[in-house]
């Protein structure tokens, strides 16, 4: 195996960050595991040890495992577990995976995001891991969030679990709903109501203008509305760019005008030329509504009420939004399976999730129980509606992950910006133009 260091932070520098305050509360002990037995005397066996890759970075990535690391090992004396720190996020931690594989050195387990688990999974990467659910009643899919558990699906298999997740939902301004009679976004709320409450809103001249909307020009919001009328960014079989077609090619065309005729969009290059979020300016009282993934810290110092609701549906549409997550998966050449599945069955546990709510923050944890418990605890700094966001996971969707899916992206983007911005680009002519690029990388198998 490669050399593996001790990370940054050591066991002496989280117990000084407990003392302080940062550390996570006390875990209870998982089930042990029984050591494998060697000649009759489990007694004198060496551990079984897993490797474990995953982020690195900085004192948050070690706070993280290395408690429930050592955790782990107390409860489990047979399993020793090797973790590998490599900093970055979902391409650093994949190309580091290829390379490991390459070098015949592969984890036995690793942290893994749903934007690279389906190039992975064509190349039958990860370990499928229904078996081990099917034989172990301790834990099942039904304990996490549905739509962050379809993350880590493909093709039948379950090549996962999910740590992390958000859904998308629609953050609006009451107050300007208030201010203007308009009913605020409720259940049943369809796009004409959306239009009438964005058009409403809509006001003023150069700086001071007030937008109705704003945000639909990011390709994952563009997705949902496509999503919503039947259509997507790739054929069902993964393999053709289906952007440019209906009827999906409608939906970009209505949010072109939304940014240009219709006037009721912030402009789709503001935030970026002025060097500020959209949730900036938010919490000026400048925008009425827009959509964002379930993570709300950018809208939090907004000196006005604010909520959350579901995006607007039309009777005959497909209710949906956007799902992503983070989580773990097993390497399908792993040498030690049994001990390997212990170790992520931990990582899927209770104790595992309140440990990442409490020592680092994590926003929303796709375990049912401690997502339910971290709303009802969070009550006074969520809005009101916060359920709303969990409620999400039960109609949501992932992208169509395939291939580069990173790569698609960075396709999708710049044509999109070019269509709802100054250079008011044809639809049909910019999507065209990026389609055989787009269906290159969604057929790239990586590390091939």
């Amino acid at each position: 195996m490669t050399e593996r260091t001790t990370p940054a932070l050591s066991r002496r520098s989280f117990l000084r960050l407990s003392v302080l305050g940062m550390g996570a509360t006390a875990l209870a002990a998982c089930a042990p595991v029984a050591a494998p037995a060697a000649d009759g005397a489990a007694d004198a066996a060496e551990p079984t040890t897993v490797s474990f890759l995953t982020q690195g970075g900085g004192e948050t990535s070690f706070l993280r495992y290395e408690p429930l690391i050592e955790n782990f090992h107390a409860a489990n004396p047979g399993i020793a577990i090797e973790p590998i720190w490599e900093p970055g996020g979902a391409i650093e931690i994949q190309t580091k995976l290829l390379t490991l594989i390459a070098a015949g050195d592969a984890p036995d387990s690793y942290w893994a995001h749903s934007y690279t688990n389906s190039g992975q999974a064509v190349r039958n990467i990860q370990l499928d891991i229904n078996p081990f659910l099917d034989a172990d009643d301790d834990i099942s899919g039904d304990d996490f969030l549905l739509a962050a558990y379809k993350d880590f699906q493909y093709g039948g298999r379950q090549i996962g679990f999910p740590r992390e997740t958000t859904s998308t939902v629609l953050i609006y301004n009451v107050e300007l709903f208030d201010a203007a009679g308009l009913n605020r976004p409720a259940d049943g709320w369809t796009w004409a109501d959306f239009m009438e409450a964005a058009t409403v809103i809509t006001s003023g001249e150069g700086a001071d203008r007030i937008y109705g909307a704003a945000d639909w020009q990011r390709n994952r919001n563009t997705w949902i509305k496509i999503w919503q009328k039947g259509g997507d960014v790739l054929s069902e079989d993964r393999t053709t760019f289906t952007m440019n077609q209906e009827p999906s090619l409608s939906q970009v065309v209505e949010i072109q005008d939304w940014h240009q005729d219709g006037g009721i969009h912030l402009p789709a290059t503001v935030t970026e030329a002025g060097g500020f979020s959209t949730g900036d300016l938010f919490t000026t009282g400048r925008i009425g509504m827009f959509p964002q993934f379930s993570v709300f810290s950018n809208v939090m110092s907004s000196e006005f009420e604010w909520d959350i609701a579901h995006l607007p549906v039309d009777a005959d549409d497909i209710q949906t939004t956007r799902v992503a997550s983070a989580g773990h998966s097993l390497y399908s050449g792993t040498e030690n399976p049994d001990a390997a599945w212990q170790w992520m069955k931990f990582l899927g546990s209770e104790e595992a999730f309140r440990h990442w709510v409490d020592a680092t923050g994590l926003n929303v944890p796709s375990l049912k129980v401690v997502a339910a418990n971290l709303l009802e605890a969070s009550a006074d700094v969520l809005p009101p509606s916060a359920q709303i966001m969990l409620d999400a996971f039960e109609y949501g969707r992932p992208e169509p992950v395939a291939g580069d899916w990173i790569g698609v992206h960075r396709e999708v983007q710049p044509a999109l910006n070019s269509i709802y911005g100054i250079e008011k680009a044809d639809a049909q002519s910019r999507l065209d133009a990026i389609a055989s690029r787009v269906e290159e990388l969604a057929v790239y198998v990586p590390g091939v």
